[in-house]
């Protein structure tokens, strides 16, 4: 039987959580434990916000490499994907005989 005193939203939404998460991250922000790294980085972000916009971009692309790939690279790429698929393939197979033979 559930009990009657719970939210109905408690779940993925969980609201009681989060409210209690908010407030001890409120408290200790307000006790001063944050490192000097975070003091740094709101700095920064409030004295260069084009910079630092930038940045934020750049770090959401991702890394960069370059598209092309060797010859080498896409021999090895396809090995080991026959290598994975094969068992998978072999089974098909063995299954479709068994059924197909009686």
């Amino acid at each position: 039987m559930k009990p009657n005193d719970s939210d109905p939203n408690q779940g993925e939404g969980d609201r009681k959580s989060a409210r209690r998460y908010n407030r001890k991250l409120r408290e200790f922000i307000a006790q001063g434990n944050v490192d000097p790294a975070a003091h740094e980085a709101e700095a920064y972000v409030e004295h260069e916000p084009d910079d630092a916009e930038r940045a934020e971009r750049a770090a959401k692309r991702g890394p960069r490499r370059g598209t092309k790939v060797s010859v080498d690279e896409l021999v090895a790429k396809g090995r080991t994907v026959i290598d994975r698929v094969r068992p998978l393939v072999s089974r098909v197979v063995a299954r479709a005989r068994k059924r197909f033979t009686k």
